[in-house]
């Protein structure tokens, strides 16, 4: 009888301690939301498990060195803030296809613009390289989306366009897969009313990050991004 009070009281502390690890990941997600909250993250998940469905959502916060189109000379520093709801469908083993809609916004520091939340929406490709005919631990896919943010301040309304594409090798374990890898991010704003459109100073980057499974449905991401951006990403999703 004792055995089997103390096998109870164990999975239940098991379980106290899932749902604590949620609500504290719940709660990083609204104070990030709340606060100045990249392009979408390359991860959540990392790799491709289909067939399958998976639908979450995320918060993140980059920053781009930029410059004017037609004046490399005038430069200044872009930032933006996004909350993304991503839905990924797998109809096979090994491509990936899914679409994102969210609100995102995007501030200047010299160039005196600070455009409020708008529509941000887009979608994106993932095909597994590597393996192909058998199991591995080691995946390695490529990633292509494109992501675009509408939002307007008191004087202009601005349209932020996107291109990313990723090559991503992730390492799968029973729970924890961390990944990292390159990628190339064409970034560029247009201005309406105005011929100082802006574009980022560098186009390749890099990244890492780590997907963790709660359980075998639930999942979080963490992603990490330098170079063509400084970015941070923080997301949570359910896989069916």
């Amino acid at each position: 009888m004792i055995p089997y009070v103390v096998v109870i009281i164990i999975q239940r502390i098991k379980m106290l301690k899932k749902a604590y690890i949620i609500a504290v990941f719940i709660v990083c997600g609204v104070l990030l939301h709340a606060g100045p909250a990249p392009a979408s993250n390359v991860g959540g998940l990392s790799y491709n498990i289909g067939p399958s469905f998976s639908v979450g959502a995320g918060v993140g916060f980059s920053m781009h060195d930029i410059h004017v189109i037609e004046n490399d000379d005038i430069s200044d520093q872009m930032s933006t803030s996004r909350f993304l709801v991503k839905a990924d469908i797998a109809p096979i083993r090994y491509v990936d296809i899914y679409g994102l809609i969210g609100v995102g916004d995007l501030q200047l520091d010299d160039g005196d613009y600070s455009g409020s939340l708008g529509t941000t929406y887009g979608g994106g490709l993932r095909p597994q390289l590597f393996p192909l005919t058998w199991k591995s631990p080691l995946n390695v896919t490529l990633d292509a989306q494109y992501l675009e943010t509408q939002t307007r301040d008191s004087t202009m309304a601005a349209r932020l366009m996107e291109f990313q594409a990723s090559l991503i090798a992730s390492y799968v374990m029973r729970s924890l897969a961390p990944y990292g890898g390159i990628k190339y991010d064409r970034m560029a704003v247009q201005f309406d009313g105005s011929t100082n459109d802006i574009e980022g100073d560098m186009d390749w980057g890099a990244f890492i990050g780590c997907d963790y499974f709660v359980t075998q449905n639930v999942f979080f991401n963490l992603e990490l991004s330098i170079f063509t951006e400084t970015a941070v990403f923080l997301a949570t999703g359910f896989k069916y």
